[in-house]
C-alpha cells in the first residue's frame, strides 16, 4: 500500500469516529450504546486546473459507533456508487477499530487506486472493465505498548461495490496472503487508530464548549497506522449557533479544520468537519470536506433521518 493509499484509508474514515462494524463479536457489553448514521456524497472534479464540476448523490457513507465502559467500536464504510457516479467509478473503503482497554484490533479494506490525474483514473476504470479487480486489506493489532500490522492484496472475481463489503471481507480472510508485518513500539498515550484519535478530539471540543462556550485547539493526539505514528490536531475551531445544510438546520455546532502529520516523513493531510454539541447530534459529524487529489474533492452531509439504534442493532 502506497502512502497515498494509506492516507485515503485513514482520511476516508474521517467522517466517522463512530463504531460498531461488520464483523464484531456479538454485541459489546450490556451498557453499550449504539448509533448508525448515513451520509450522502458530493464529488467535485477540476479538469486542467480551470474550474470545478460538481455532482451530488454519487456515493454514500455509513457510520456506526458503539461505546461502553472500557470499550469502543469504531467503523466507517464509504464509497462511490457505480450506478450513480460518472462513468461508473467504483472507489470505496471500509475501516473498523475495536478497542478493549489496552488492546485493539483494526481492519481496513479499499479498492486499489493510486491516481494522480483524471486520465489515470479513467485508465484504471478501463482496466477494471477488463477484469482487473484488486483490493488492499490491512489488519492490525495493538497490545499494550506495541502495534503489529500487515497489508496484503487480493484479486476479486467481480468489481464489488461498497454494498458487498461483507463478501470482500470474507474473500480477504480466505485468500489474502503475503505481506511483511510491521511492528512498532508505541509512545505513551498513542491511540490505536485514526478513528479513536478523532473521537477524542471531538469529545474534547464538545466538553470545552459546554464548560466555557469557547473552544481552542488542544495538543495533538498521536495514533498508529501500519507501523507509523501520526499526529492529529485541530488547526482552527469555530463555534456557531446554527448550521444550514440544504433544507436542514442544526443548532449549536462546531466547525473545525484538522491536520494529520506523519512523524515518519512530515507529510501533511488536511480536512474539515462540522459536528453537533448538544442533543441527539452531540459529537456527531454533520458535514465533512476532504480533497484526496488536486483534481478531486469529496463532501459529505449527514442524512437527517439517521437515528440511534439499540445496542447490538447494527446493519452497516
Amino acid at each position: 500500500m502506497s502512502r497515498r493509499q494509506a492516507t485515503a484509508v485513514i482520511v476516508g474514515g474521517l467522517v466517522v469516529f463512530g463504531a460498531g462494524g461488520a464483523r464484531l463479536s456479538a454485541g459489546g457489553g450490556p451498557n453499550a450504546t449504539a448509533e448508525r448514521y448515513h451520509y450522502t456524497m458530493t464529488a467535485r472534479v477540476r479538469p486542467l486546473l480551470l474550474f470545478w464540476i460538481s455532482r451530488s448523490g454519487v456515493g454514500d457513507a455509513v457510520v456506526t459507533r458503539r461505546r461502553g465502559p472500557g470499550e469502543a467500536d469504531y467503523s466507517l464504510l464509504i464509497g462511490s456508487d457505480p450506478e450513480r457516479a460518472p462513468r461508473g467509478i467504483n472507489r470505496w473503503g471500509y475501516i473498523d477499530e475495536e478497542v478493549r482497554g489496552a488492546e485493539a484490533r483494526l481492519i481496513g479494506l479499499m479498492t486499489e487506486s493510486d491516481e494522480d490525474s483524471i486520465e489515470e483514473a479513467e485508465a484504471n476504470i478501463r482496466n477494471q472493465a477488463r477484469g482487473d479487480h484488486t483490493f488492499k486489506i490491512i489488519q492490525a493489532t495493538v497490545d499494550g505498548e506495541q502495534a503489529t500490522s500487515v497489508v496484503r492484496s487480493i484479486g476479486a472475481p467481480e468489481d464489488y461495490s461498497f454494498r458487498q463489503v461483507h463478501v470482500v471481507l470474507d474473500l480477504a480472510r480466505r485468500e489474502a496472503t503475503g505481506g511483511k508485518p510491521r511492528v512498532v513500539r508505541l509512545p505513551s498515550g498513542t491511540r490505536p487508530g485514526f478513528l479513536s484519535a478523532l473521537a477524542e478530539q471531538i469529545h474534547r471540543h464538545v466538553e470545552q464548549s459546554h464548560a466555557s462556550g469557547a473552544v481552542r485547539p488542544a495538543s495533538p493526539v498521536k495514533y498508529v497506522y501500519h507501523g507509523r505514528i501520526y499526529e492529529l490536531r485541530a488547526t482552527r475551531i469555530q463555534t456557531s449557533s446554527r448550521l444550514q445544510v440544504g433544507s436542514v438546520s442544526y443548532s449549536h455546532v462546531i466547525a473545525a479544520d484538522f491536520e494529520i502529520k506523519s512523524t515518519y516523513d512530515g507529510e501533511l493531510t488536511r480536512f474539515s468537519m462540522t459536528y453537533g454539541t448538544e442533543g441527539p447530534f452531540a459529537e456527531v459529524p454533520l458535514t465533512m470536506s476532504y480533497q484526496p487529489r488536486w483534481w478531486m474533492q469529496v463532501d459529505l452531509a449527514l442524512d437527517p433521518t439517521s437515528i440511534p439504534l439499540q445496542a447490538g442493532g447494527f446493519n452497516p
